[in-house]
């Protein structure tokens, strides 16, 4: 799941929002993004609300033990609202919507993407999830068993899920953590460059030349990945598209809409596609 808690089209301008003085709060601005809950995740001044799910209390957990470690580039919780959605602080800056503009694959950008996930993973290495933590079965199976790990981590840190300050371009945030869970932080970092590098076609605006190879070495460099790492990273990715070309037909198959439609925009084929470039370009 993912929602773009900034504003911007998809020159990268940013959005005008307005908002009803009048009322006691400001008005619900509906987010764009996301498969599951389009229209159910809404900005109300410098809150974000949307709804609570049965994974909510331990990702607000893991988001508080970040805010503790001086992260400040994640959301903060505020506890639920009077119609028992869950609020976040909003985190200004601009989001890349498909089609990606050009910011959206700046080399700088790429390797502070890097750097503050390496940010996440060091800061968490001595968090404790709850005895009783719950963690997300909304997106089907979409962990393969080569995910296993004891790191908890973030999982879906693509595009969708990353506010960007367009005066570096830099990190200013990331967003939706509903798939957090203890994971090999290699398969963090592996799904993170599949978006990010990226591997397989472009989503672009415009015709871009990118030379991911370079992209995947320097996201690589950024994490202070040695050959081994790379190349388990590289394995990784594999494991996670093939194991997820799986689940996302099967939830097509039980009929919701969000992935009817990927399935319906050729996923499988772009899917399969990527496979044979990755083991092509970097395996």
């Amino acid at each position: 799941m993912t929602y773009w808690y900034g504003q911007s089209d998809v020159a990268g301008r940013a959005g005008c929002i307005l908002i009803d003085m009048s009322t006691p709060e400001p008005a619900e601005i509906p987010l764009e993004g996301g498969r599951a809950n389009v229209g159910r995740v809404v900005r109300i001044g410098d809150e974000v609300a949307r709804p609570v799910y049965p994974q909510t209390e331990t990702v607000e957990h893991f988001l508080r033990f970040l805010r503790s470690k001086s992260i400040d580039f994640v959301p903060e919780p505020l506890g639920n609202d009077s119609q028992g959605r869950q609020r976040l602080t909003f985190i200004e800056g601009r989001v890349p919507i498909a089609p990606h503009p050009a910011w959206a694959y700046d080399a700088d950008l790429l390797a502070d993407v890097a750097r503050r996930q390496r940010q996440l993973h060091l800061a968490v290495v001595d968090y404790v999830p709850p005895a009783d933590a719950v963690w997300a079965v909304s997106a089907g199976d979409y962990f393969p068993s080569d995910a296993d790990g004891d790191l908890v981590c973030h999982n879906d840190l693509g595009l969708a899920n990353t506010i960007v300050d367009m005066g570096q371009p830099a990190v200013t945030g990331f967003i939706d953590f509903d798939y957090c869970r203890p994971v090999n932080r290699l398969f963090d970092i592996a799904v993170t460059a599949r978006h990010w590098v990226p591997f397989g076609s472009l989503d672009m605006a415009q015709p871009l030349d990118l030379d991911r190879l370079g992209r995947f070495h320097r996201f690589c460099d950024a994490h202070e990945l040695d050959a081994s790492e790379r190349s388990d990273v590289v394995d990784l990715a594999i494991a996670f598209l093939e194991h997820a070309r799986r689940n996302i037909t099967r939830l097509a198959a039980d009929g919701n809409p969000g992935f009817v439609e990927l399935m319906a925009n050729g996923y499988a084929e772009t899917n399969k596609a990527t496979i044979d470039w990755i083991r092509t370009t970097l395996a």
